[in-house]
């Protein structure tokens, strides 16, 4: 599942000050999300964070941990 261009909310977070944050996501690294949120781009960690994505499905940060080639090769296992 590739996030970047994708519009998602930051559900909860072990940055209280993240939560409630929404934007379109403009870069992914194994353990950070980059969102552009308002005039701003902010880093949201992916570990203990859960996420509303714009098609209104609901993923936990632990999930879509690691990069996204990782991820392709657990989803084929």
């Amino acid at each position: 599942m590739n996030l970047i261009g994708g519009t998602l909310t930051v559900l909860s977070s072990s940055d209280p000050s993240k939560v409630g944050r929404s934007g379109k996501v403009l870069l992914e690294t194994a353990n950070t999300l980059v969102i552009q949120s308002g005039l701003r781009s902010i880093a949201v960690e992916k570990k203990g964070a859960s996420f509303l994505l714009g098609t209104g499905a609901t993923v936990s940060g632990a999930d879509i941990a690691g990069r996204l080639q990782d991820r392709l090769g657990r989803a084929l296992r």
